[in-house]
């Protein structure tokens, strides 16, 4: 059994990597593993301090212990899974985890679900893809990462009408929208460049109407 991680060891762990003292971090981490070795927060650490050194191998170790200690039933775990999974590019092999999280979820975390969405699109399943990440929209419409997704990819699909739709709606409720690793000013700089891009689409179009 796992031993309850104080929270200050946490919060010190987060300030050194925030400080990118990765070497600091693992030696704190370390620290609560030789006492407890299954102990299930010191292992998601070493999984994230490894991920951003960039170390896929190693953190994915240590993911892959966790997902067995829970019979892959985890949907956090998966989730991990993951991304590491694509970040080694193995999208076929990484989907099976996200569906499996999915599945376990019931399809209740908007995050999941938004990968997921992403995941079908990649693979050319448009229709599911369109039908997953606007139920994502509708368990969570502030989640910024939801809504760039949802305008980016309207925009692939050419769907201006939805994709200006979606813009009214993060300028509408901007002072609550929620982000998670960006800051807010990354994703209005991503929204500036969409509506110059769609505005530049309108007047092409008048330009070929004229011709």
């Amino acid at each position: 059994m796992s031993h309850y991680t104080h929270e200050s060891v946490i919060e010190e762990i987060e300030s050194l990597k925030d400080a990118w003292k990765f070497t600091e971090a693992l030696k704190k981490v370390n620290q609560i593993l030789i006492k407890d070795p299954n102990n299930e927060d010191a292992l998601l650490q070493v999984t994230d301090i490894q991920y951003r050194q960039g170390d896929i191998s190693k953190a994915g170790k240590a993911i892959d212990f966790l997902n067995s200690k829970k019979q892959n039933a985890d949907p956090l775990w998966l989730y991990i899974k993951w991304v590491l999974e694509m970040e080694k590019n193995n999208r076929k092999w990484a989907r099976q985890f996200l569906q499996k999280a999915l599945t376990l979820t019931k399809s209740k975390n908007h995050e999941i679900m938004r990968c997921y969405g992403l995941c079908e699109y990649w693979y050319g399943n448009r229709e599911k893809w369109l039908e997953v990440i606007e139920d994502a929209f509708i368990i969570n419409d502030r989640d910024a990462e939801v809504i760039y997704n949802m305008i980016e990819l309207y925009l692939l699909e050419r769907d201006y009408k939805k994709a200006r739709k979606m813009i009214k709606h993060y300028h509408k409720y901007h002072t609550d929208i929620q982000t998670v690793d960006k800051d807010i000013e990354y994703y209005d700089m991503k929204i500036l460049l969409f509506e110059k891009f769609i505005d530049t689409q309108k007047f092409f179009d008048r330009m070929w109407r004229k011709k």
